[in-house]
């Protein structure tokens, strides 16, 4: 059987054969080329399009990240999943959920866009962001606003890899809105492969921040647990 998440910006499929786990990533619309051959009765589901895609029984994005990170943490605390349209933030040791899924603010989509302004390939962020000698401060997160304070940091002095790593402490400063009292946060989705963006969390939080090898694929593992 697999795992498998279709989110808003990529798919993932999760296997488990003689105990090791492999996986494949692929865009949201290619999601077929990973279940060539497969039945829909061998498939799992969650994500986004979870129950428009064949499957055998679908799981929730909560349910599957709970179960997709006790693999790796079972004594976590708190989860923060941050996808391509929302972040979702998973207390569960009080069994309850925030999600933000309003605007663009606090997902991958607001790094998509700051990508974008600096005409950046979204890996490059994180290596950008080591390289700020100094975080001006950027309070807005949402579209022409973030914007306009980048164009005034940049005018007042700031260097693009600063203005960048002000971009993140915004974000993280967002997230960290969501996140309870814990003593241990675990981070998944594709987002949490910008070092810069976690490093800025992990200042703001001050708590034990865990990632998995893997982040992105956690969900699609934790559908293929739930249900094995």
């Amino acid at each position: 059987m697999i795992g498998l998440d279709v989110g808003s910006t990529t798919a993932k499929a999760v296997r488990i054969v003689n105990g090791e786990i492999t996986y494949e990533i692929t865009g949201t619309h290619n999601w077929r080329e990973l279940v060539t051959g497969v039945d829909k009765e061998d498939i799992i589901s969650t994500g986004y399009f979870r129950k428009s895609i064949p499957h055998k029984a679908n799981v929730t994005e909560i349910t599957a990240a709970i179960y997709g990170v006790r693999h790796f943490y079972p004594d976590a605390d708190v989860i923060v999943d941050i996808g391509g349209q929302d972040t979702k933030v998973i207390d569960v040791a009080k069994n309850n959920f925030t999600i933000n899924d309003k605007c663009s603010a606090g997902t991958g989509a607001f790094l998509e866009f700051v990508a974008n302004y600096f005409k950046l390939e979204l890996n490059e962020l994180g290596t950008l962001h080591k390289q700020a000698k100094t975080i001006p401060e950027i309070n807005n997160t949402c579209g022409v606003f973030a914007i306009s304070e980048m164009i005034s940091q940049l005018v007042a002095g700031y260097s693009k890899e600063e203005v960048i790593a002000g971009m993140h402490y915004a974000f993280a400063r967002r997230i960290s809105f969501m996140v309870p009292e814990a003593e241990n946060v675990v981070l998944i989705g594709g987002t949490v492969k910008n070092e810069g963006m976690v490093s800025a969390l992990r200042g703001i939080l001050k708590k034990k921040v865990m990632i998995p090898d893997e982040p992105q694929v956690i969900n699609a593992l934790g559908a293929l647990e739930y249900y094995s």
